[in-house]
């Protein structure tokens, strides 16, 4: 059943979270530098990563920026991402829908 967004399921962040830690080392941030480029702690950037507490409409788009992608990308990776967040066993695996 498709949801009023058009997504087949309801967004949780904890579905994302994987990709925030993905986008980072893939930029080879650590959390102090890249939690600096937001403006906000090294421990929410934990936070995030972890699914314990989402980010900010205005924190995603400052990720968004930081990483080079589409606010959509980090709420809805594609499938190829997904591969890779889980072929690299990142703290948080992401399960391909």
């Amino acid at each position: 059943m498709k949801t009023e967004t058009g997504l087949k399921e309801k967004f949780e962040w904890k579905n994302s979270c994987g990709v925030v830690e993905f986008y980072r080392r893939s930029l080879n941030l650590t959390k102090v530098k890249l939690a600096e480029l937001l403006g906000v702690s090294d421990s929410i950037v934990a936070y995030w990563e972890k699914g314990v507490k989402e980010p900010k409409a205005s924190n995603l788009v400052k990720l968004a920026r930081v990483f080079g992608v589409s606010e959509t990308e980090l709420l809805h990776p594609s499938a190829e991402i997904i591969g890779k967040i889980n072929a690299l066993k990142l703290t948080n695996t992401l399960e391909s829908s």
